[in-house]
């Protein structure tokens, strides 16, 4: 272990208590995503705390809750590297009794502690850590939106993200820490569908033959998408929000469906909207009609070796520290490395804190985890030789 691996461990080690306020502080401000006036508000409040630490801050307008551009040592003469996360929670204000970080048993619980101010207060600790040793060579610049829960609805926070990762060398997201030790070198991409049919409404019992039943032509449409599955490497398609009908006596008109597809390749996408057009492309019901609309897209944060070589260089600090090695999984869960990857620079997700239960009531993080975590991505900026 280097000299700078060892500074790195002493400076966390003795500040221990510092950073576990700041992890505090900030899940006991409690703001659900579409509490838009608070989030703002915890924005405005982590966009003050990180210039006290001497971080040049912007706010960058997104349509909704601004996105925070934070950079230490933005005159430095080398490529950026990246920390990503974000500030929103799943739940709203309220969900939980005032002030509800608390530590039991090395075990941290409250609302976002896992998902993921535990991993935005990692952000300063490993900023604080590269100070402490005098690293100078890269600016370090983090990107913290507040409405990735709600994958960005109705912002352009995912277009900044990219813009904001053009240009560096590559990004850590601190994303939820899995419980089995894998940091994610990729993500799936994912489409989202919605297929509409429309009949012709009749009276069951005085009229069925007049009309066009739209819950019955959609029945073989959702067959049909089923056979998607398996025809495609590493696809996957899925029905799983259903509406049609009015009352039990009436032939319905319409009927919607909203289809769930994802992928781990980005030149699957095309051939895949494809399939999805040709499953429901069949008339089964004569006299209905089909619409098929493909909503939204996610991109894939594809498996490359650039981000191979980079959780290589993780395992090699990993080991230096006496820490277990980190696998390597690909969720089919989405990320903000989606965007990052759009921008060409490797990356690492799954970074933050370790824990379970995420979105749920019993979220929790494995506290020593946050320290062991923040040396290991710490000293791997600031160089192993």
């Amino acid at each position: 272990m280097n000299g700078n691996m060892t500074q790195i461990e002493q400076y966390i080690d003795s500040y221990r208590t510092q950073f576990l306020e700041l992890w505090r502080e900030l899940v006991n401000f409690q703001a659900g995503s579409r509490e838009f006036g608070r989030i703002e508000t915890l924005i405005q409040w982590t966009k003050e705390r990180l210039e006290e630490e001497g971080l040049e801050c912007r706010l960058v307008p997104s349509g909704k809750a601004p996105v925070l551009v934070a950079v230490d040592g933005p005159k430095r003469t080398g490529k950026p590297i990246l920390f990503c996360g974000h500030l929103d929670t799943v739940f709203p204000s309220g969900s939980y009794p005032d002030a509800p970080f608390r530590i039991q048993d090395g075990v941290a619980y409250g609302p976002g502690v896992l998902d993921m101010k535990g991993g935005v207060a990692m952000m300063v600790c490993i900023v604080k850590a590269l100070r402490h040793i005098g690293f100078d060579r890269n600016p370090i610049k983090i990107v913290l939106c507040g409405d990735e829960e709600t994958i960005h609805d109705g912002s352009t926070a995912d277009e900044i993200i990219r813009q904001e990762a053009e240009g560096c060398l590559y990004a850590l997201n601190m994303e939820v820490g899995r419980m089995d030790n894998c940091l994610s070198v990729g993500r799936k991409g994912s489409l989202d569908s919605l297929v509409t049919v429309k009949g012709k409404s009749s009276h069951a019992g005085n009229d069925f033959f007049s009309g066009r039943n739209a819950i019955v032509e959609m029945a073989h449409k959702i067959l049909a998408l089923q056979k998607i599955n398996g025809q495609l490497e590493e696809v996957t398609v899925s029905t799983n929000v259903i509406q049609g009908g009015t009352v039990s006596n009436t032939i319905p008109d319409l009927c919607q469906i909203e289809v769930d597809a994802r992928f781990t390749r980005t030149s699957d996408l095309e051939q895949l909207k494809q399939h999805i057009t040709q499953a429901c492309a069949q008339t089964h019901v004569e006299g209905t009609q089909t619409e098929v609309k493909f909503v939204n897209v996610l991109p894939v944060f594809e498996r490359t070796d650039a981000n191979l070589e980079l959780l290589r260089q993780v395992n090699r600090a990993a080991e230096l520290y006496g820490l277990p090695p980190f696998g390597e999984v690909i969720p089919g869960g989405s990320s903000d490395t989606s965007y990052i990857a759009m921008a060409g620079v490797p990356a690492l997700c799954s970074c933050g804190v370790q824990g379970s239960g995420a979105h749920t009531m019993e979220e929790c993080a494995l506290v020593e985890t946050f320290f062991q975590r923040s040396k290991v991505f710490a000293a791997v900026i600031a160089g192993l030789d």
